[in-house]
């Protein structure tokens, strides 16, 4: 089994392999092998190739997936 910081090491490591995302952008935390994924990326593919990758490490017992992409709607609140 791997420990946390070999879980977020290979994540880091799997993002940073990809040229479409910045991986500086991604805030990757890993608590008891659940793996928490933060930041903003340029466009709704690149969130969905982050999110694909991290689902590719063996070993996370789960993901939660906070990354917003540019082309998002901003809500706004009603007053």
């Amino acid at each position: 089994m791997m420990t946390d910081s070999e879980l977020k090491a290979d994540l880091v490591g799997r993002l940073h392999a990809i040229p479409a995302i910045n991986a500086a952008d991604i805030e990757v935390n890993v608590d008891n092998g659940q793996a928490t994924l933060s930041g903003n990326v340029d466009t709704r593919q690149t969130r969905f190739q982050v999110e694909r990758t991290a689902r590719r490490v063996s070993g996370l017992r789960g993901l939660q997936v906070n990354v917003r992409h540019a082309e998002a709607p901003v809500r706004k609140a009603h007053t």
